[in-house]
C-alpha cells in the first residue's frame, strides 16, 4: 500500500502540471488573437515563465506597462523627459517586457537592452527590431565604452543577485551612464521580506541596514532572492551616485518592488 500511493504521487504533480498548462494556454489566448496592446509580438509563454515565474502574458504584458509608465512618471517628476534621451539601456532585459514600451522613441534614441541568457536575446533581436540587443557575461564588464547612455535601467536583476557581485555591476552601470545621466533600480525592500516570510532575524538584519540574501550560491538565477534595506542602498550601492528618489512599494506590479532613481554628477 505504502508503496503504491508513493508511486501515484508523481502522476497526480504530472495531471496538475497539466492542467494548469491548459489552463494558462486558454487563459492567453485571447492575447494570441487579439495581439499585444503595443502591436509588438508576444513572446512564448515559457520565455515569459522564465522571466517573470509564470507564463500568463496578462501579467507579462500589463505589468510590464504599467511598470514603465511609472518609470516614466518618476522622470517626469524630477524634471526628465523621455524625449530627451538618445540612448537607452536595459540592464536585464529578459524578453522585453519592459523595453518593448520603449518603441515610440525609436526614432530619436538608441534603445538597447542586455541579458546574460542569449536565447531571451535572440528572441528580442527577432521580434523587438527597434531597438538593438548583446549578450553580457555573469560579471562586468559590459561591451559599452563609459559614458554612452543617457539612461539605465535594472528591473528586478539586483533582486536576484549575491553581495559579491551587487557592487561590481553598479559600478558597471554607472560606468557606461553619461555625467549627468540617470539611473533606476528596483529591489525588494523590507516590506517584501515580510511578504516573503523571511524570519525575524533577517527583518532585524535588514532594520539594521544591512543586505540580506537567500540561496547566494545560485546568483543571477530566480533561485536567489536579495533584500535590500534603504541605508544599504545608500551606504554601499550609490557610491559616487546622488539618491535623487526613493519609493517604497514603487513599482506597480504585482511585486511591489522598491525604486530607487540615481543621478551621476557632471563633471
Amino acid at each position: 500500500m505504502t508503496s503504491a500511493t508513493t508511486g501515484s504521487r508523481p502522476r497526480a504533480r504530472y495531471l496538475s502540471a497539466a492542467a494548469e498548462r491548459i489552463r494558462e494556454t486558454a487563459y492567453n489566448l485571447g492575447y494570441r488573437i487579439g495581439g499585444a496592446v503595443d502591436g509588438y509580438p508576444l513572446p512564448p509563454a515559457r520565455m515569459v515563465r522564465l522571466v517573470i515565474g509564470t507564463g500568463q502574458l496578462a501579467w507579462y504584458q500589463l505589468g510590464g506597462m504599467y511598470s514603465h509608465q511609472a518609470i516614466v512618471r518618476l522622470l517626469r517628476t524630477h524634471g526628465v523627459p523621455v524625449e530627451a534621451f538618445t540612448r537607452i539601456l536595459d540592464f536585464g532585459v529578459g524578453c522585453g517586457r519592459l523595453l518593448r514600451y520603449w518603441g515610440g522613441l525609436r526614432h530619436t534614441c538608441e534603445i538597447w537592452g542586455t541579458d546574460y541568457n542569449p536565447e531571451l536575446i535572440k528572441w528580442c533581436r527577432r521580434k523587438l527590431s527597434f531597438a538593438k540587443f548583446t549578450v553580457n557575461d555573469a560579471d562586468p564588464p559590459l561591451e559599452f565604452p563609459s559614458a554612452t547612455f543617457d539612461f539605465v535601467y535594472s528591473y528586478s536583476v539586483f533582486t536576484h543577485l549575491s553581495a559579491e557581485r551587487q557592487q561590481p555591476w553598479l559600478r558597471e552601470l554607472s560606468r557606461v551612464l553619461r555625467p549627468g545621466g540617470y539611473m533606476l533600480i528596483t529591489v525588494h525592500g523590507v516590506s517584501n521580506a515580510i511578504r516573503n516570510c523571511l524570519p525575524p532575524a533577517a527583518i532585524d538584519q535588514m532594520n539594521r541596514g544591512e543586505l540580506v540574501v537567500v540561496s547566494s550560491e545560485l546568483s543571477g538565477t530566480n533561485l536567489c532572492a536579495a533584500f535590500h534595506s534603504e541605508p544599504y542602498i545608500r551606504q554601499h550601492l550609490a557610491q559616487g551616485l546622488d539618491v535623487i528618489a526613493y519609493i517604497p512599494r514603487g513599482m506597480p506590479d504585482a511585486t511591489e518592488q522598491d525604486i530607487y532613481l540615481f543621478r551621476k554628477p557632471a563633471e
